[in-house]
């Protein structure tokens, strides 16, 4: 009897660390940070692209060089987070991000050669001391049968940020200029890594040298989640780089417009994405069928993007990708974090090979995005992420079995 008193003390005290985790991970993470990057993500690539002379090239390969050098320098990396802890490791990873956008602030048309090399410093090592600790977090946070909720909760708070950060960033960019912009990026990412502190400690500890951790990425066991990451790395970048400046060329340089339809399109899509996540947890064996209707369906909005020209057209086109886009990112995240669960002690280690696939991917797809914006327009670059969104099915294959 006491055995059974003391086993159900533990359980009842890891369920509260584990909810008061998840809250203060949501709060630093979705909140705080993400309200920076609502505000300063769409626009970053189109300071970039403008202060080097619209030259996609230069932006493409510029990324193309953060995501290899996150994918490896991942492993070393890993063993610093060993070192400090997690929740610590997340702040340090703040730190650094504070770091980009003090870089952005002082950066010219004038100087912007020279600050590109911190800038790819501050850039990789955020990524380094941010992703890997956040994704362990949130899996050691979340339950299995509650997570497609969990995820739907943080992608809904990015969707409502999303609605507030990109009007807000155009009329300060439209009004004061990108360096107050920046500013306001600094002071929320400083308190971000203030309340990163209070994330409770998670128990992990990377274990892999870097030649087993390359074995295990290339493995038949791990060629699914592979190609699924890939691809999945490869429309984000589509989504995060190309669309932006697409949206610039299109709108002619309107910051205030670019910023009022992707607030617009964005504020739609809250509820439906929500009711997704309700849906993947009470239906959990169709989160499959989920993930294949939305691919078709996303991929689809990437072939139509490729032939809208005015505001009214990129509205439209928008607000269906973006409402298409939760039918199939919610429950791709959802079987991810659902997988990582059931790792074990290698939760860690099956997630700093996903982070790497997933760079690779970004790698691969803008070294592709350079080559073809030499000879075509920017918009051809969606093909890539027609192709992607139909890759990431290959996680289906996995979870099937």
């Amino acid at each position: 009897m006491e055995r059974i008193t003391v086993v159900l003390t533990r359980l009842m005290r890891h369920g509260a660390q584990r909810k008061s985790g998840f809250v203060q991970l949501f709060i630093s993470k979705r909140l705080i940070q993400g309200l920076a990057t609502a505000l300063m993500g769409l626009f970053v690539p189109i300071f970039l692209y403008t202060n080097t002379g619209e030259q996609f090239w230069v932006v493409g390969l510029f990324y193309a060089a953060t995501s290899l050098g996150y994918a490896l320098l991942l492993v070393p990396g890993m063993h610093v987070t060993n070192h400090i802890g997690f929740s610590r490791t997340l702040a340090l990873g703040a730190f650094f991000s504070v770091g980009q956008f003090l870089v952005l602030f002082f950066t010219t048309t004038a100087n912007i050669w020279i600050l590109l090399l911190p800038l790819f410093v501050c850039i990789v090592a955020f990524r380094i001391f941010h992703w890997v600790p956040y994704h362990v977090d949130f899996t050691a946070f979340t339950t299995g049968g509650e997570r497609g909720r969990d995820v739907s909760l943080m992608f809904a708070t990015i969707a409502f940020m999303g609605m507030l950060g990109p009007i807000l960033a155009g009329y300060i960019i439209e009004n004061s200029g990108y360096e107050t912009l920046f500013a306001v990026g600094v002071l929320l990412l400083t308190l971000a890594g203030v309340s990163y502190l209070f994330v409770p400690a998670v128990e992990e500890r990377f274990t892999w040298t870097y030649k087993e951790t390359v074995q295990q990425l290339f493995s038949p066991s791990f060629r699914n989640i592979l190609i699924g990451e890939i691809a999945n790395g490869a429309e984000i970048i589509v989504t995060l780089i190309a669309w932006p400046i697409f949206l610039y060329e299109v709108l002619q340089g309107n910051f205030l417009e670019i910023g009022m339809l992707s607030t617009v399109i964005v504020a739609v899509t809250i509820a439906v994405q929500l009711f997704v996540g309700r849906h993947i947890d009470s239906q959990g064996a169709h989160k499959i069928q989920t993930l294949k209707r939305g691919s078709l369906l996303y991929a689809a909005g990437w072939v139509v993007k490729m032939f809208v020209f005015t505001a009214s057209q990129i509205f439209i086109v928008g607000l269906y990708h973006n409402i298409t886009k939760i039918f199939l990112k919610t429950p791709y995240s959802a079987i991810l974090y659902d997988m990582s669960g059931e790792q074990g002690r290698y939760v860690d280690e099956f997630t700093v090979m996903r982070e790497m696939a997933s760079h690779l991917g970004r790698t691969a797809a803008l070294l592709i995005m350079v080559v073809l914006t030499l000879f075509l327009s920017i918009e051809w670059t969606f093909i890539i992420g027609v192709i992607a969104s139909l890759a990431i099915n290959a996680i289906y294959q996995t979870q099937r079995r």
